[in-house]
């Protein structure tokens, strides 16, 4: 089964590639530039956000059906075979008091018997948070282990943005960016990066 991004994710990567393009073709003015960057940088927030809400939306959702039980006809998520990944279907029975229950599978029409800790249920109007929506990494929700993307880090967009602003004259965000980036840098253990950034700040605010 596919897995679902979050709807801002492809917009960020189509943004870092549209930058990339730009930067090839050398004939976009930095204005341009520092625009489609802003853009770029808006789609990731708000795709951490989406990323964030869905794996919250599961977690909450995992815990009303385990204090409310489960019921014949819920749409759930089941431990497929024990092998540690969840996938759709719903309940056709339910056994011993509620703490076990047959989930048959959307995918194959195959069902089996779990645990109720080995179910965790889902709305129907929420489908898009599929099996792997909750339980993907950073790299996998954003595209940048899929060679066929480009995606630059949250931290490497601020810089470039800061480099803009230097450019344009605006010393002062320019700083106040190299400062963000050295501090979201330093948060993803890039000591190194992070320091040069550091320092460019200091040196744009003397």
């Amino acid at each position: 089964m596919a897995s679902e991004r979050a709807p801002a994710s492809p917009k960020a990567a189509a943004g870092c590639l549209l930058y990339q393009i730009l930067e090839d073709e050398e004939t976009t003015g930095d204005v341009e530039k520092l625009h489609v960057l802003e853009e770029t940088l808006n789609f990731l927030n708000l795709a951490e956000l989406e990323q964030a809400a869905a794996k919250e939306h599961v977690k909450n959702m995992s815990s009303r059906g385990k204090a409310d039980g489960f019921h014949v006809g819920d749409a759930v998520e089941g431990n497929y075979f024990m092998e540690g990944t969840y996938y759709a279907g719903k309940v056709i029975d339910v056994l011993e008091n509620g703490n076990s229950v047959v989930v048959q599978y959307d995918d194959d029409g195959s069902s089996e018997t779990l645990t109720a800790e080995n179910v965790r249920p889902i709305e129907v109007s929420t489908e898009v948070l599929s099996h792997e929506t909750s339980r993907l990494s950073d790299e996998e929700a954003f595209g940048v282990a899929n060679t066929d993307e480009i995606v630059l880090l949250d931290y490497e967009l601020i810089s470039k943005i800061a480099e803009l602003k230097e450019k344009t004259g605006d010393r002062s965000a320019a700083a106040e960016l190299f400062q963000q980036a050295a501090e979201l840098a330093m948060n993803a253990g890039k000591m190194q990066t992070a320091n040069k950034w550091s320092m460019r700040a200091e040196e744009l605010e003397t």
